[in-house]
This record gives structure tokens, C-alpha cells and sequence, in this order.
């Protein structure tokens, strides 16, 4: 690249960052200001529906990826202008080509060219399609209970002769024998 392109690139991505930052301003000006919902003036959450103060949560969580999205977006930028100093700007980090300046003009923090980005994107939808590689991590402990197979004849004792919220004391009946 020359020195001109240099600089374009230089200004779109000071352009995006400074876009970045105003947004990470204005979530905080609107966290920070009047309408923030999330501190509640109550003294106790007691009294509070758990729908509501899941609401609540949601919103604060919501609000918390947005801010880091915006974070990870400026530290991509960053990373950008080092590499127009550095002399690589605009070569894919994974197959070594020139990135496509189109790619570049709305993308200017882009690392890959659009075949490797599509090639990535592919691998992601293919993991996210196979069921088998999503799989919550619980599931891995889910037979687990196998390996106390000898202390469950003692539970299975232990409930016969205590009884449990379904024996018939706890329904308010007669013993029958």
C-alpha cells in the first residue's frame, strides 16, 4: 500500500473507533443518568416477583455484552492501525493475500479476506449445526451417578425407614397393616 491508501485507511479506522467510543459514552451517560432502571429504590428485592428481577438482570446482562462487544470492536481497531505501522495492513491473517480494498472500505479493522472469513463462517455454522459438538458440558457428568452404585442401597434403606414427603404421615392417613 502507499501512502495515500495509508492514510485513508487511517482515517476510516479512527472514523469507526471514534463512532465506538461515542456509543460507549452514551451507554454510559444513559447508565449513569436518570432513566438508569437497574438500581432499584427498594430496600429488599423480598417482595419482588423473580420474573421481574430476572427482567432486571437480563437487561443489566444485556447492556454488559453490548459494552464489551463495543470494547472488542476498539481493541480490533487498535490492533489495525499497529499492523498500517507495522507495514501489514491488509493481508489476511490466515491465507497471506491482499484483503480486498471493498472489504477493507467497510471493514477497515478486517483480518481476514472474504474467502477465509466465509470459510470460517462455514466452520462455525457446521459446529453449531452438529448437535453432538454442542452439547451442554452437564451431559458429561449426567452417568456419573454410576460410580456410587454400592451407597444406593443404603439411600434406598434409608428412605424406606424414614419415609419421604409422600409417606403416609406427611398426607395425614392411617396406617394400614
Amino acid at each position: 500500500m502507499d501512502l495515500r491508501e495509508n492514510n485513508h485507511y487511517r482515517h476510516l479506522l479512527n472514523q469507526h473507533k471514534e463512532s465506538r467510543a461515542d456509543i460507549l459514552d452514551d451507554m454510559e451517560n444513559l447508565r449513569l443518568g436518570e432513566n438508569d432502571n437497574n438500581e432499584s429504590s427498594e430496600l429488599s428485592n423480598y417482595d419482588n416477583h423473580p420474573a421481574e428481577i430476572a427482567s432486571e438482570l437480563y437487561d443489566i446482562q444485556h447492556q454488559m455484552a453490548l459494552k464489551k462487544l463495543q470494547e472488542h470492536e476498539i481493541k480490533e481497531i487498535d490492533k489495525a492501525a499497529k499492523k498500517i505501522e507495522e507495514g501489514t495492513y491488509g493481508i489476511c491473517e490466515s491465507c497471506n493475500k491482499a484483503i480486498d480494498s471493498r472489504r477493507l472500505e467497510l471493514l477497515p479493522q478486517a483480518k481476514l479476506c472474504i474467502d477465509c472469513a466465509k470459510e470460517a463462517d462455514n466452520f462455525i455454522a457446521d459446529i453449531k449445526a452438529d448437535k453432538k459438538k454442542r452439547r451442554p458440558s452437564e451431559e458429561q457428568v449426567i452417568h456419573s451417578s454410576n460410580l456410587n452404585d454400592s451407597a444406593r442401597g443404603e439411600q434406598f434403606l434409608d428412605l424406606m425407614e424414614y419415609g419421604s414427603a409422600d409417606s403416609h404421615q406427611d398426607r395425614g392417613g392411617k396406617i394400614v397393616q
